[in-house]
């Protein structure tokens, strides 16, 4: 099987268009809100490079092996992604109960979502799956749980339409939280569900 997959050189990588795209997402949210905005701007610079890293890493042991490469590098590069979206929200409502709260339901979602990576890769490849209904049912859940949740803590604090901006934000990088497990599975695995289909 790996015999037939191609070799990835270094220059087509993506690992520095990947620093380059978070860099262009985590620099304009570090001002989101706009609190310790140069701790903020250095931490999502720093992230950013320790992201490429991790990619630099990936491509060392997966080089020849594009497609588990690639499907490891979009991993992180929507982990990232979902990150920087989502920091907004969690900057607004720090150190309010709402962020830990958030911040809960977050961690436990994401936990969930890596260690049943398997269903949500056969949810997602076959769509006629009763799994990618628990999926969409799980992320209604957890839509109608946050958006109850940000809508209170809009109500109580009287704040104005940033939480609302944010919470659309966030609710952005739940969608790429969602998909992105589904990138671990092998490709051998992606073609047993396939056949199954």
């Amino acid at each position: 099987m790996r015999a037939a997959q191609q070799s990835v050189p270094f220059t087509k990588n993506r690992v520095l268009l990947t620093l380059f795209l978070h860099l262009l997402m985590g620099i304009p949210f570090s001002l989101l809100p706009e609190v310790n905005v140069r701790f903020w701007f250095a931490f999502n610079v720093v992230l950013a490079i320790i992201l490429a890293f991790i990619n630099y890493i990936i491509w060392l042991f997966y080089k020849d092996e594009s497609k588990r490469y690639f499907s490891l590098h979009s991993f992180v590069m929507m982990m990232g992604i979902a990150y920087y979206a989502m920091s907004p929200a969690f900057r607004s409502l720090y150190p309010t109960a709402f962020f830990w709260l958030l911040l809960m339901v977050t961690v436990g979602l994401v936990a969930f979502l890596i260690i049943r990576y398997d269903s949500v890769t056969i949810a997602i490849v076959n769509p006629q799956h009763i799994l990618f209904k628990k999926l969409i049912m799980v992320y209604s859940f957890t839509f109608i749980m946050v958006g109850a949740l940000l809508w209170v803590y809009i109500v109580v604090s009287k704040t104005g339409p940033f939480v609302a901006g944010a919470s659309i934000l966030y609710f952005g990088g739940l969608f790429f939280i969602m998909i992105s497990p589904a990138m671990l599975a092998t490709p051998e695995r992606v073609k047993e569900i396939l056949k199954h289909n």
